[in-house]
């Protein structure tokens, strides 16, 4: 090459290819279009203009994900059809695996396309079967585990063992450091009821390496939350041996003080204290708070969609569980406290 005369921009240069591509990829449109059409009219039925995968394969000229974007739109648009139409969606899983075989880093497809598959086609299995596929190829992808830990958690929830694969799951995605501290927060609970407390320590360890301060501030505290929570069945066994010693429960720590069965107050990194309820069960300020914090936000989110619906409050928390929003009102996690609900205001205290 004259080195007086400048390359060609790339642009050029994949100019052709890219044409080309476009072009066998129309080709293959047609004659599937054609061939569709052929069994639409022997068997009454209506297909899905889809190229066959292997034939798409030889149309991409290198161009895999070029070709990949556009069978995409065109899965998109078969939805927007199909859901005007039947209903049926039963080519949706060709569809997105076809685009996703093409493009194993498509993370949108992975993600969207597992959605439309549990909530257009109602086929939570398919949807599984997607996300499975594509986690392995986008490993910092957080939104495809958190969508099979979801799907678990949502869709799957009546399968034995499905909440504890959404608390893996969801933990996977937190553990990417990328993750929302919604599904930090979801993760812990549901691994907390899992007994999986050794996956959640590793998912806040993993966290504290994230580049966003917010969620590495999150893990540290996250972890000194599962330092309490450690200590509590250390004094639900001191409080037994308290019951059977003295044939009632303790109220509070200095009980075992005076009877020797613990000898100082336990710690907790964040400055709350324990004690125990009505029925020796050994509680801590600092864990209640955060769960009542929770159940709060809920509350007041129910009562502001009441609001939004019927242009006023509801007139009790009660309202909310007639009108459908809440199966039950949530306890307040300290014993012996209730909600307190103004009516005129909409507010939960």
């Amino acid at each position: 090459m004259n080195p007086d005369v400048p390359a060609p921009p790339r642009r050029r240069r994949i100019l052709p290819a890219l044409v080309c591509a476009a072009l066998c990829f129309a080709s293959a449109v047609g004659f599937q279009v054609g061939a569709d059409r052929a069994r639409a009219a022997d068997h009454g039925s209506s297909v899905l203009y889809l190229p066959n995968e292997h034939l798409l394969r030889h149309a991409t000229a290198g161009l895999n994900t070029v070709i990949a974007d556009i069978l995409w739109l065109h899965c998109i648009q078969y939805i927007a059809i199909e859901n005007r139409e039947a209903r049926n969606f039963t080519w949706l899983e060709t569809m997105v695996l076809t685009t996703v075989r093409l493009d194993p880093h498509f993370k949108d497809a992975f993600r969207y396309g597992a959605m439309f598959l549990s909530a257009l086609k109602a086929d939570a299995e398919a949807s599984t079967r997607l996300l499975c596929i594509g986690i392995p190829d986008n490993p910092r992808a957080w939104e495809l585990s958190y969508e099979l830990g979801m799907n678990y958690l949502m869709n799957r929830r009546n399968e034995p063992d499905a909440r504890r694969y959404a608390a893996y799951y969801l933990g996977m995605s937190a553990s990417t450091g990328l993750a929302s501290e919604f599904v930090a927060t979801v993760a812990a609970r549901l691994q907390g009821e899992s007994n999986l407390d050794s996956v959640e320590e590793d998912m806040w360890r993993n966290m504290l390496e994230s580049p966003d301060k917010v969620l590495r501030e999150l893990a540290e505290r996250k972890l000194q939350e599962m330092q309490i929570r450690e200590i509590l069945p250390v004094l639900n066994q001191a409080a037994a041996e308290y019951h059977k010693l003295t044939g009632h429960w303790p109220e509070t720590l200095d009980d075992l003080k005076r009877v020797k069965i613990v000898d100082k107050d336990p710690p907790d990194p964040l400055g709350g204290h324990y004690f125990f309820g009505p029925d020796g069960k050994a509680l801590n300020t600092t864990l209640l708070d955060n769960e009542k914090k929770l159940q709060q936000g809920v509350l007041e989110q129910v009562v502001r969609d009441y609001q939004d619906k019927h242009d006023r409050w509801p007139d009790t928390l009660d309202a909310l569980v007639k009108e459908g929003l809440l199966k039950a009102i949530p306890a307040n996690p300290y014993p012996g406290q209730a909600w307190k609900y103004d009516p005129a205001a909409g507010t939960v205290e």
